[in-house]
């Protein structure tokens, strides 16, 4: 399973024009058993997910695919880590299987009908259904930072996390190098910045970390340091081996 899903890091892309016809019960259920399945990076602070009619939730842009995903979280930043940790393997999952899937942060389920499970609330959704003739990407369609950008070195096997989406193509992470050790970054932002992009680059993070992980099942392994370096401008999340 993991092959399935590492092979699709250079091919996903996000899937804005969606057919009107639903995804099967069978897919559902398929889908279903996946996310049963799904570990948090961060013990303690695991999130839920409910598939959705779209009809049951308010967006800033008008969807054709008629279901949606709903991702639900406790408070503090690990539990927004893992919502884009798990689910963006759900993300490459679904993609594996001819879908197309768009995280959508201006969306809303209808508190009323759905009211969220209890002590969590909404942290993010996915859009999820049959894409309107929209191809797998090529390298050629990536616009992200270059491999020497994002780490204090360039390094291979960081090309993983490099294509991984972001909000707004934001791409707030950096890695110091320490031995066989990574120490992980994201941008610290300004005031403003926090506002609009604060809790979305949390599941970022989680997001990079999810390509990291199914590219290096076997060693990947995520740590807290005692004492990580410090880096100007920058906020420490946490530290991998791969």
């Amino acid at each position: 399973m993991m092959k399935q899903l590492s092979a699709m890091i250079p091919k996903r892309r996000s899937v804005r024009s969606y057919l009107p016809d639903p995804v099967s019960d069978d897919m559902l259920a398929q889908m279903q058993a996946f996310m049963d399945g799904l570990t948090p990076l961060i013990p303690g602070a695991a999130p839920a997910a409910r598939i959705i009619r779209t009809a049951q939730a308010s967006f800033m842009q008008k969807w054709r695919n008629p279901q949606f995903l709903a991702f639900y979280c406790g408070e503090g930043e690990d539990a927004l880590i893992n919502v884009g940790f798990m689910y963006q393997q759900l993300d490459l999952y679904l993609q594996s299987q001819g879908l197309g899937t768009c995280w959508v942060g201006l969306g809303w389920p209808d508190e009323k009908q759905l009211p969220p499970p209890e002590g969590m609330k909404l942290a993010v959704m996915m859009a999820f259904g049959h894409p309107d003739n929209v191809p797998l990407r090529t390298e050629a369609d990536f616009k992200r930072n270059e491999p020497g950008a994002i780490a204090d070195r360039a390094d291979e096997r960081l090309e993983p996390a490099r294509l991984a989406p972001s909000a707004t193509n934001s791409q707030p992470w950096h890695f110091v190098h320490d031995g066989d050790t990574l120490h992980v970054f994201r941008e610290e932002l300004g005031l403003i910045k926090k506002r609009t992009l604060g809790r979305m680059n949390l599941i970022d993070m989680g997001i990079m970390l999810a390509h990291l992980y199914v590219a290096n099942p076997e060693s990947f392994r995520f740590f807290r340091a005692e004492e990580p370096p410090k880096q100007e401008g920058l906020l420490y999340i946490g530290s991998v081996n791969i």
